[in-house]
């Protein structure tokens, strides 16, 4: 028979053999899943890649070129940062100087002196929003935006607001370096992401694979012994195998494609996050795609094949020691475990959170393998515990443990990644909600009674007078002063005001607020809590506004009522200067949302959902691997003892045991592994505790579940010449 015939001949036999093999049907499963899940989590990753790229090509062709000296400018331009609904978003203000001034990429016609042009993501925000930069006139076109969801704004300021000194002289658009204007500077960052997305996806991707490989490994590694034997070349061993795999691998593949397709048609929303993916993107990282899904069944084909047992011709096949196995991986982990946190502390900025990504990745790789070691190496003493007590469950789950650190490794893995994972996205995403939190409660305990209004730009024709008629009666503006030298803060308002919110009439000289003006009172309460003081005293509002460097104003209502912050901006923008932020007053510091905060804790929070939705995929398939596997080699200790609960006591000493263990060593590692991380202890041990917990209840409904298939595998076993 020649090579060809013969590798055909081989595929068939295989293809037959993982028909009729043990746990053949789960292992068919997990080769289709393992192989959807890497493919989909490699072609994730080319679809970021592309969508960073596209976004910055986009973010450079709207920057303006700065008009040479001496060289005649066609516009004006100034961008300037706003928020709502905690997320941030930019606003680039425009005054064409000619005719034939360039539009900025997006734009079909220039905006009329106070109009806008909103990206079709900000104008569905409300009809608040539309109205904060003038009358809002027409979208900005997906080639001006670095993606469909983007906040962004195009406005035109009236000739009364115009701040011509305050804007930048332009002669075009484009640029080849990726500027700081956009959305991606208020999103998840491309280091920050692959690192995140490859630890939280691409760990459990590349651990599905390994397990699905070695499903029903113990009957596969009997007959891979017996082709040996029979005079089988490693190449012969390799065609057999690849004809158990193909199969499976190859369905997996044509799932992944049908999975991506939709990418490649229309623009997709990604949920959790305000992110939608860009047909131009991803239709860019098409070649990329192509290969991904050739080449990923390609690489778990060669990983079923590199996972069998080597067997040498002329070896002995008689059964290893444990203790003579080569155990040299368990060396690795103290070296990953003191190297992460000791690295991260030494390594540059830049680099502290690839090397804390990096190292805490291959520590929790390497856990199970240790776990596994330890509860092999107490296998024997349970067995010797359980004959000496006379407990079959014990003695039996003690010589199963004892037999070797892989089959405990495999078993554990899923569930310490799950922990490990798990518990750092959660501490990691403390990190950006614990400042997130406290704004959240100091904006909830002042409302929005008290507003700031404050800008960085011109307010020489400021008029504070136009400004309260425009938000209505009963609504007043008090300037706000900072000493730089005493860090004192003032509020300036004239007598009458001072009497509509309950304070005696200061003089000139400034004296401790006090008020019975509610909103206020708990702005000073505020203040006062944190050391600072409030000080009010007498003066023009308006002559104030214009001349102090550091402009700024305090918006309240008379009667303490809660007050609209858009319509506040609304009318600021219009009557105190071209560009205005407002915001809930606290002199103590800025309140609002940070953007790429909030955005980094959903991407993390999406990628974590992701990991452990495929950890618990893996961590079902292995089990039920697992206690199939169990139920026949313990059928005849079941007949032989009358006993059918041998297989709970069994469950108890050889799953839920070892995975309790386990998920313990996982929390300590994760524990000391994130002491780098600027996290609360409170937030860390909350978090450790809560995901502790679910991982020791995981561990009891896989313990569970194991007896309840070990029973049903057993009752059907029958004594075979095997």
């Amino acid at each position: 028979m020649n090579g060809g015939g013969l590798r055909r001949r081989l595929l068939r036999m295989g293809r037959a053999a993982s028909r009729a093999a043990e746990a053949g049907r789960i292992r068919y499963f997990a080769l289709f899943a393992a192989t959807t899940v890497a493919a989909l989590a490699v072609c994730g990753f080319l679809l970021a890649a592309a969508s960073f790229d596209g976004r910055a090509e986009r973010s450079q062709a709207r920057w303006p070129q700065t008009a040479a000296p001496g060289a005649p400018a066609t516009l004006l331009w100034r961008a300037t940062l706003a928020s709502v609904d905690d997320r941030q978003y930019d606003v680039v203000y425009v005054e064409p100087l000619t005719p034939a001034a360039p539009l900025p990429p997006g734009l079909s016609r220039w905006p009329k002196p106070g109009e806008a042009v909103l990206s079709p993501a900000l104008k569905a925000v409300g009809p608040q929003v539309r109205s904060e930069y003038g009358e809002a006139v027409g979208t900005i076109a997906p080639d001006g935006l670095e993606s469909p969801s983007e906040y962004f704004a195009y406005a035109r300021p009236t000739a009364e607001r115009l701040d011509r000194d305050a804007m930048t002289e332009v002669s075009g658009f484009g640029v080849s370096w990726t500027p700081s204007l956009g959305e991606h500077m208020y999103n998840f960052g491309s280091k920050e992401f692959y690192w995140a997305y490859l630890a939280l996806v691409g760990l459990p991707a590349g651990l599905f694979v390994v397990i699905a490989a070695r499903v029903g490994a113990a009957a596969r590694d009997r007959r891979t012994a017996i082709l040996t034997a029979l005079g089988a070349s490693g190449t012969a061993r390799a065609w057999f195998t690849v004809g158990e795999a193909y199969a499976p691998v190859a369905l997996g593949a044509s799932a992944a494609v049908l999975a991506v397709a939709p990418v490649l048609l229309t623009d997709i929303p990604l949920p959790v996050v305000d992110f939608v993916l860009h047909v131009p993107d991803a239709r860019a990282a098409l070649p990329g795609l192509m290969g991904a899904v050739l080449g990923v069944p390609l690489a778990v084909l060669a990983v079923v094949v590199l996972l069998q047992p080597r067997y040498r011709p002329g070896a002995s096949t008689r059964p290893v020691a444990a203790g003579r196995r080569r155990e040299w991986v368990l060396w690795l982990f103290p070296v990953a475990l003191f190297g992460t946190v000791q690295g991260t502390d030494l390594a540059p900025y830049d680099l502290r959170l690839p090397v804390l990504a990096a190292g805490s990745a291959v520590t929790i790789a390497l856990l199970p393998v240790v776990a596994g070691a330890v509860v092999s190496a107490a296998g024997p003493v349970l067995a010797g515990f359980g004959a000496a007590r006379g407990r079959v469950g014990m003695l039996v789950a003690g010589r199963r443990l004892a037999v070797g650190a892989r089959p405990v490794a495999r078993l554990v893995a899923a569930v310490v990644i799950a922990v490990g994972l798990a518990a750092q996205g959660q501490i990691a995403i403390s990190l950006f909600t614990d400042m997130s939190d406290r704004v959240d409660a100091v904006e909830e305990h002042l409302g929005t009674s008290v507003l700031s209004v404050s800008t960085t730009l011109s307010t020489t024709s400021a008029d504070v007078a136009a400004l309260e008629r425009d938000l209505g009666p009963g609504v007043h503006a008090l300037a706000v002063t900072r000493d730089p030298r005493s860090g004192r803060t003032d509020l300036v308002a004239d007598c009458p005001v001072w009497r509509v919110l309950g304070v005696t009439c200061p003089a000139a000289t400034p004296v401790e607020l006090r008020t019975r003006h509610a909103g206020l009172a708990r702005v000073a309460e505020l203040e006062r809590s944190v050391g600072e003081r409030l000080h009010a005293r007498t003066g023009d509002v308006t002559e104030t506004l214009r001349t102090v460097a550091e402009p700024a104003l305090v918006v309240l209502a008379k009667d303490g009522r809660q007050l609209s912050p858009s319509r506040v901006h609304q009318a600021a923008n219009a009557h105190v200067a071209m560009a205005t932020n407002v915001q809930v007053f606290a002199m103590t510091g800025t309140l609002g949302g940070s953007g790429e905060g909030i955005a980094a804790q959903q991407w993390l929070e999406l990628l974590s959902v992701a990991g452990v939705l495929v950890i618990v995929i893996v961590a079902g398939v292995g089990s039920v691997a697992q206690f199939v596997r169990t139920g026949r080699e313990l059928g005849p200790v079941s007949v032989l003892s009358g006993n059918g609960r041998v297989y709970y006591a069994v469950s108890v000493w050889s799953l839920l045991a070892p995975t309790a263990f386990a998920v313990g060593a996982a929390v300590g590692v994760t524990w000391y592994v994130t002491t780098p991380l600027m996290a609360d202890s409170a937030d860390r041990l909350s978090t450790l505790s809560a995901v502790g917990a679910s991982g020791l209840a995981c561990a009891a409904v896989m313990a569970w579940w194991g007896a309840r298939t070990a029973s049903a595998a057993g009752l059907a076993w029958r004594p075979r010449n095997d």
